[in-house]
């Protein structure tokens, strides 16, 4: 197993990405993105994850939101957030230590189970170590946000569309944010002074922007 070249820090932020095995399509069907999204918002809680088969779209999300469902403390801060066929990338801080890696072992078991349980197959859905870079400053954080918000402008008709994808957290800050407390949008977008459409103007300027995604 390949070994971390850096520790996760508690008040720093990460760009994390991970990557199902041999390309396989992680997410066949609008129901498997949001059994996707249902997953990442459940298994950042200090709570047990709730059985997400008993919740039909995104209720889970909206009760978890409004409060119907106590979610207990956050274990990260998520910040950002964009699923793509074979791949996802998620913009998160470390709130206390080893809080990402339990996150991450959560949220990837639980699709990986749900996946294997509904496709009739055994064995690894993700690569067994999901990719992080360490953002080290402001600068960085504003990057990896606009490189994350802009991954979908690599899927067919979804080009200068970018935050109008519906399954990343690009419209959440270029409009409405549908998800309330559970995403930390403000990180963000408080250093535009709330205003998203300079945060879209910034993200979508960045269409050639010098970001390595090549995570280490």
């Amino acid at each position: 197993m390949a070994v971390r070249k850096h520790s996760f820090i508690e008040g720093e932020f990460y760009h994390i990405y991970t990557h199902s095995v041999g390309d396989m399509i992680l997410f066949k069907t609008n129901r498997d993105y949001i059994r996707a999204v249902n997953t990442l918002f459940a298994s950042n809680s200090t709570r047990d994850i709730p059985r997400l088969d008993r919740f039909a779209d995104l209720n889970l999300v909206w009760d978890m939101k409004d409060g119907k469902i106590d979610i207990g403390e956050n274990l990260v801060d998520l910040v950002g957030f964009c699923f793509m066929p074979n791949h996802f990338h998620l913009l998160i801080g470390e709130k206390r230590s080893g809080n990402i890696s339990l996150f991450m072992h959560r949220l990837l078991v639980s699709y990986s189970k749900y996946f294997n349980l509904k496709y009739e197959r055994r064995g690894h859905v993700f690569e067994r170590t999901f990719n992080s870079k360490h953002l080290i400053d402001n600068e960085y954080l504003l990057r990896a946000s606009a490189y994350i918000h802009l991954n979908s402008k690599d899927l067919d008709n979804w080009q200068k569309k970018e935050c109008q994808y519906p399954w990343s957290s690009f419209q959440d800050y270029a409009g409405e944010n549908r998800w309330g407390r559970l995403l930390q949008a403000k990180i963000v977008l408080d250093q535009f002074d709330g205003h998203k459409q300079d945060y879209r103007r910034f993200a979508e300027d960045a269409r050639n922007i010098d970001y390595d995604p090549i995570l280490t």
